[in-house]
């Protein structure tokens, strides 16, 4: 018992470094653009992106974020006929479907006289839904942002974002500008 409780006792002392971390949490809204789908064409900027993050700090100015997401943008979906040649059938094709994304990215932050800039990029899942279709795949991220503190725990953050998804052939593109606000603890 004596051993549990010392070996408990280190445990503790040596967690302490982990409650001095730098936590934060983005909520973004704002618009996403479908740049290149099966459908052929861009589309124009729609409402309906939503955003939240979670981001812990790994060394100094650089930030290691969860971002969980969705879009509404134009999406297609490709079948393929008797020969195997792949085709976007028109009823395919949902100018209003929804790109869902779970994301992983590393952001390295610039201090500015106003607040921070970033650079970011990562991977994560996709998953689009319209046409009463669905299909899920992987994707990578990238873009900026950039932070203006209000106080020390709140702040508005501001970011562009440029989403590569490989559900078909060509690579459907997505880029997405949102506003929000960020919580630090």
């Amino acid at each position: 018992m004596k051993k549990t409780l010392i070996l408990l006792g280190f445990s503790l002392v040596a967690a302490i470094p982990v409650f001095a971390q730098h936590n934060e949490i983005d909520v973004l809204a704002g618009g996403a653009k479908a740049l290149k789908t099966a459908a052929g064409g861009k589309s124009d900027f729609q409402h309906g992106f939503e955003e939240i993050s979670y981001g812990v700090t790994m060394e100094e100015d650089t930030i290691f974020k969860m971002k969980l997401g969705r879009m509404n943008a134009k999406t297609a979906f490709q079948s393929k006929d008797a020969s195997g040649a792949t085709f976007v059938d028109p009823a395919d094709v949902d100018p209003k479907g929804q790109i869902e994304y779970a994301d992983a990215v590393i952001e390295y932050r610039f201090s500015e006289p106003f607040g921070s800039t970033g650079l970011f990029a990562g991977t994560g899942l996709y998953r689009q839904t319209g046409s009463n279709r669905s299909e899920s795949d992987y994707g990578f991220v990238g873009g900026v942002n950039g932070l203006f503190p209000i106080n020390r725990s709140i702040g508005i953050s501001a970011e562009a974002a440029y989403h590569w998804v490989h559900f078909y052939n060509p690579k459907p593109r997505y880029a997405t500008i949102g506003v929000g606000l960020r919580f630090v603890f």
